[in-house]
């Protein structure tokens, strides 16, 4: 468990394109939270709260200690099989990176409250409870990452994509920065990050015929 008491362009600052990109960042839930009172000495649970909770985990521990197999139950099983596909597909740019273990995840946190409930197999219950606490990671990772693409250029071309309806084209935004650079940049960019979110728009002409062009809309 990491935690930081940070916004979200805090989180940012800490997390590099290469800790996204090599699957370090993605072994965690990503949980967003906002205090909602002022405790100067911190909350206190009560002596009967801990030992429900004392109580709960021991048994889900002794229960643990006998080496079997998890299986779904037909309900489960049925449930799963229609989110795996969804799950699966992801999200693009920063934030694709950051949840791309949605499966893998949603599957342990199944297994983790099927223990806790000291079940001999994973019952609907344990996937949909898995799948709410995943939904609100992802959310948590979007509230933090955005719609940014990982590289600066790219995210600038989306950013202005985003305020033209009709589009941007090559040009435009070899325009935006130097031709050279831009030049060399968009030859990496347009195949790769922008063109996952290119959207089609209105037909644009030039002087030699259609154009392509980006947008964010």
């Amino acid at each position: 468990m990491v935690v930081w008491r940070r916004s979200s362009d805090g989180v940012l600052r800490f997390i590099t394109g290469t800790e996204l990109a090599n699957g370090f960042f993605n072994r965690f839930i990503v949980i967003a939270v906002k205090r909602c009172k002022e405790l100067p000495f911190g909350g206190r649970l009560a002596g009967e709260d801990l030992d429900r909770v004392r109580t709960t985990l021991t048994a889900a521990l002794q229960h643990s200690q006998h080496a079997r197999q998890l299986s779904f139950d037909p309900a489960a099983r049925e449930r799963w099989i229609a989110v795996y596909g969804p799950l699966s597909r992801g999200e693009q740019g920063l934030l694709g990176a950051a949840i791309s273990r949605a499966e893998a995840h949603v599957i342990r946190l199944a297994a983790i409250y099927a223990t806790l409930d000291r079940d001999s197999e994973i019952r609907l219950p344990h996937p949909e409870a898995a799948l709410a606490l995943w939904h609100y990671s992802a959310d948590s990772a979007r509230w933090i990452f955005g719609d940014s693409l990982g590289d600066p250029t790219a995210d600038e071309i989306w950013a202005a994509a985003k305020e033209r309806p009709a589009g941007l084209t090559r040009t435009e935004v070899s325009d935006m920065f130097s031709r050279f650079v831009a030049r060399h940049k968009t030859q990496v960019l347009f195949p790769n990050q922008l063109c996952g979110r290119r959207r089609r728009g209105p037909t644009m002409t030039g002087a030699n015929g259609p154009v392509a062009a980006f947008s964010g809309t």
